[in-house]
C-alpha cells in the first residue's frame, strides 16, 4: 500500500535516520519527502499515523532512545537488525525464543509418549495407575506448590503450524505493546493472560491436555484494543481489521465450525480467558496513564 497519510512535518535539518529505522522495526510502511525547509513523514493508515506521532513525541522527550549511526544495508549486515530488535523488543523476542527452544517437548505425543519435561509443563500433573496416566485436580496441583503450571502450557505447541501461527501474532502485537508499555509490563501481561486462559479452559472443558500461546495472543489483543482507545496518543497502531478478524475467530470457535472443518481442536476457553485478562490489563494501564497525564 502506498504511504499517503501525512503523519509528521519536521524541520529539514533534523536527522530522521534512526527514527525511520525504528518505524521499520515496528513494521510501519512509511516514506519521507522534502518540502522546502521541512521533511514530511508519510504512512498508509490512520493507525500508523497515530503510532508514528506518539513514537516521535516519546523520541523528542527522551522516553525513546534511538541510535543515530548509519549502518550498512540490512541485507549485508543482518546481525545489526537483530541486535537492534533485541534492544527494542527484548521481552517479545524472549517469548518467541523460549517457545522455539521448548517446541520439541511435544514430539512423540501422537505415539502417546510424554517426556519428563512435558509432564512438568502441562497444566495438571499426572499420576500413574495400572500403566495409565491420570490428571490430578487443579486444587491438588496448586496446593502442592506447582504454581508454574498456571502459565507453562503456553510453551507447548502441537505442530509447526500451531507454533508459527501463534508466534507471528506474538511478534506483531507483542512488540507494539512492549513499545507502548515497556518490557516488564508485557511480561506481566503475558503471565496474567496465560494463567487466566489456562484456568478458563480447565473450568470450561475439564482436565485435558492443552497448550499454546493462543490464549496469550487474545490477551495481547484485548490489552491493545482497550489501551489504544483510552490512550490514543500512544496507540499500538494495530489496524481495526485485526480486532474484527480475531473476535470473529473467537466467536466461530464457540460455534464448533472450526472443529468441524478439520482444523484441530480449538481451546475456546483459553481464548476467552486470555481476552478477558487482556481487556482488564488494558483498562488498568490506560486509566493509570490518563491519570498520570491529567
Amino acid at each position: 500500500m502506498h504511504a499517503v497519510i501525512r503523519a509528521l512535518e519536521i524541520p529539514a535539518d533534523i536527522n530522521l535516520l534512526a527514527f525511520s529505522q525504528h518505524l521499520g522495526q515496528l513494521g510501519l510502511n512509511h516514506r519521507i519527502s522534502e518540502e522546502g525547509v521541512h521533511q514530511v513523514l508519510w504512512v498508509d493508515t490512520e493507525q500508523a499515523a497515530t503510532l508514528t506521532r506518539s513514537s516521535y513525541a516519546m523520541y523528542q522527550s527522551g522516553q525513546l532512545t534511538l541510535t543515530d549511526e548509519d549502518p550498512a544495508p540490512a541485507s549485508l549486515k543482518p546481525g545489526i537488525r537483530l541486535g537492534r530488535a533485541i534492544g527494542s523488543f527484548p521481552s517479545t523476542l524472549l517469548l518467541i525464543a523460549l517457545n522455539l527452544i521448548l517446541f520439541p517437548v511435544s514430539f512423540g505425543l501422537e505415539e502417546g509418549e510424554f517426556s519428563d519435561l512435558l509432564l512438568l509443563l502441562i497444566f495438571l500433573p499426572t499420576e500413574q495407575s495400572i500403566g495409565n496416566l491420570y490428571f490430578v485436580t487443579a486444587a491438588q496441583a496448586l496446593s502442592s506448590g506447582e504454581v508454574w503450571r498456571l502459565f507453562t502450557p503456553m510453551f507447548i505447541h502441537f505442530g509447526w503450524l500451531h507454533l508459527v501461527f501463534n508466534l507471528l501474532w506474538v511478534w506483531e502485537i507483542g512488540r507494539r505493546i512492549e513499545h507502548a508499555n515497556g518490557s516488564l509490563s508485557l511480561l506481566a501481561l503475558v503471565l496474567l493472560s496465560s494463567s487466566a486462559a489456562n484456568l478458563t479452559q480447565y473450568f470450561i472443558s475439564g482436565a485435558s491436555l492443552f497448550g499454546g500461546m493462543s490464549g496469550v495472543v487474545f490477551g495481547l489483543l484485548g490489552h491493545s484494543l482497550i489501551w489504544s482507545r483510552l490512550v490514543p496518543s500512544r496507540s499500538t497502531g494495530l489496524p481495526s481489521s485485526i480486532y474484527i478478524f480475531m473476535l470473529a475467530y473467537l466467536l466461530l470457535g464457540f460455534t464448533g465450525v472450526i472443529d468441524l472443518a478439520g482444523l484441530g481442536k480449538i481451546a475456546n476457553g483459553s481464548h476467552l480467558g486470555g481476552l478477558v485478562a487482556g481487556l482488564a490489563t488494558g483498562s488498568l494501564a490506560g486509566l493509570l496513564a490518563r491519570a498520570r497525564s491529567g
